[in-house]
């Protein structure tokens, strides 16, 4: 099935604490998808990038036609 959002290695770094490092992954389209990981791991700033309110600082994401 195709994605409904593509995640390319995003990276993201706040000073010397990199938050995100080569993050890649797609969501199926129709799919329920959940985000799990330890406090501090950067779900927050994952789903910032993804949603528009922080800017990674390389990589991309696509939201796909569902």
């Amino acid at each position: 099935m195709p994605p409904i959002l593509s995640i390319n290695n995003i990276s993201k770094s706040y000073g010397s604490i990199q938050a995100l490092r080569n993050v890649s992954f797609d969501v199926p389209k129709g799919s329920v998808f959940g985000i799990l990981g330890p406090n501090g791991s950067g779900k927050t700033t994952l789903l910032g990038i993804i949603l528009d309110v922080l800017q990674a600082d390389s990589g991309s994401y696509a939201w796909f036609d569902g």
